[in-house]
């Protein structure tokens, strides 16, 4: 799923500002799934990584090579991926899961990647859902005073002068 195919009234968050244009929440669940995709095709952590910062964004790009390049120093597990935004610890925590119950990530990161997508859907769900209730204001502060003096007002004036004019 990609950025496009989302529609709904609130913006999708952004991971970060880029002179190329905010990335979104939905990039980086696209970004992780392309990781397990290069994970289980048989690629080095490291390099599937490498691989898809290639191909991403300029920001999420950039956090993606900041992950090879602690890879590249040794680091290991959850501390490549500490200094990155909170959007990433999923795949973090993935990975760490994998490498600890020595099971392939492919599996772990696919639903931490569906996981932010489920969770960027309720978020602009919420967001819609108060923008509904936002809508009703202007609708009570100026629509119905104004049908008053346009519709009703109109109508209880003729019937008071037809009224009016029948009793004298």
């Amino acid at each position: 799923m990609t950025t496009a195919e989302v529609t709904t009234t609130a913006a999708p968050r952004t991971v970060g500002d880029a002179p190329a244009g905010p990335e979104t929440v939905l990039d980086v669940a696209v970004a992780i799934d392309l990781i397990a995709i290069g994970l289980s095709g048989g690629a080095a952590l490291v390099d599937a990584v490498a691989a898809v910062a290639e191909v991403s964004g300029p920001v999420i790009g950039s956090h993606l090579r900041q992950v090879v390049a602690a890879l590249r120093w040794g680091v290991l597990g959850a501390a490549a991926w500490a200094d990155l935004p909170e959007v990433w610890q999923r795949a973090a925590a993935a990975l760490v899961l994998a490498e600890e119950a020595g099971v392939p990530p492919r599996d772990l990161l696919h639903d931490a990647a569906d996981a932010l997508r489920a969770d960027e859907a309720a978020r602009q769900e919420a967001a819609a859902a108060r923008l509904g209730v936002a809508l009703v204001i202007p609708l009570g502060l100026f629509f119905l005073p104004a049908f008053g003096l346009l519709a009703v007002v109109p109508v209880i004036a003729a019937l008071a002068r037809d009224v009016l004019s029948g009793v004298t």
